[in-house]
């Protein structure tokens, strides 16, 4: 009988021990940053545990159940017995319909080729990451990023901008004070994602000392016009956590952005700007920016 051992629900004083079995060169997905896990712990009641010395999340997401991400650190001889450990806890829960979620092409393969279990895997269409060329995006180069460009030079010649950096109290203040605006505009189309944003992202800038992270605050006229918060993954890889702008003021979106990657991420060959939760609006917006390439997500389901 294997022992199985205690999940604990995800803290500030976990970020050793995330990044301890966490390779971030290695990352494509934004999901196993300790930047993400902790902004989302609450909506998704993120929990851990070390199992054969591999890192082992799990998460709760609406309308997927309860599931565990890709263990971090597995050695492939090792994968048979963390997959029992798992189903033997599962075995006490009624609303686990997947045993693992988060899942990129590489695990999925593992799991085929060294276990004997069998595997149902569906493309989680709707979670899958939207990586874009950064220099694609800073440049805006050629007629596939005319409008983009026209946007921005329309914000750089209607409007006399500071750029700040969320490094302080008042700016802190000014971005929340926005993201409740633009909730309260849009709070009746949105998910329950969007809907706990406001408490996720005031737990990061709370925190703000405590994670590597770049950002940005666009202020018109002493006024607030849009903010964004990324963080560098790798020398290759950058994420975009967080970004409103107010639409007030004409082309913020397209100039926040090139703004933002320009100051920040120069120098990296991609920036990954997360998935679009299945959201239309959302969906057209990142497809209008051309990405790379995306990063697929599989639901999985095993059984012995």
């Amino acid at each position: 009988m294997i022992d199985i051992l205690s999940f604990k629900c995800l803290a500030l004083d976990d970020k050793e021990i995330i990044e301890k079995y966490v390779d971030k060169n290695l990352l494509d997905s934004y999901e196993y940053l300790f930047s993400s896990l902790y902004m989302w712990r609450k909506l998704n009641n993120v929990k851990y545990a070390i199992i054969d010395n591999a890192l082992v999340i799990e998460k709760n997401e609406e309308g997927k159940g309860t599931f565990y991400a890709q263990p971090y650190g597995y050695k492939k001889e090792n994968l048979i017995s963390i997959v029992d450990e798992l189903l033997e806890r599962n075995a006490d829960f009624t609303d686990r319909d997947y045993l693992f979620g988060d899942v990129d092409e590489n695990f999925l393969e593992d799991l085929k080729k060294y276990t004997d279990f069998k595997i149902e895997a569906v493309e989680d269409v709707d979670d899958f990451e939207y990586v874009y060329s950064t220099q694609d995006l800073i440049e805006l180069k050629g007629k596939k990023y005319h409008g983009k460009k026209n946007h921005v030079n329309s914000f750089e010649k209607s409007y006399s901008y500071e750029i700040k950096k969320i490094d302080n109290q008042q700016v802190i203040n000014d971005c929340m004070n926005l993201l409740h605006k633009w909730h309260e505009e849009v709070a009746v189309t949105v998910d329950k994602e969007m809907l706990m944003e406001i408490d996720a992202i005031k737990d990061l800038f709370r925190e703000l000392h405590f994670f590597d992270l770049q950002s940005i605050a666009i202020y018109v006229d002493g006024e607030l016009a849009g903010f964004a918060v990324g963080e560098r993954v790798n020398d290759r890889l950058a994420v975009i956590h967080v970004e409103r702008g107010e639409t007030t003021f004409k082309g913020v979106y397209a100039f926040l952005n090139k703004k933002f990657l320009t100051e920040s991420f120069s120098d990296t060959i991609f920036v990954n700007r997360q998935e679009d939760t299945g959201n239309e609006g959302l969906r057209k917006a990142k497809q209008s920016y051309h990405p790379s390439h995306m990063v697929k997500k599989y639901l999985v389901k095993v059984s012995r």
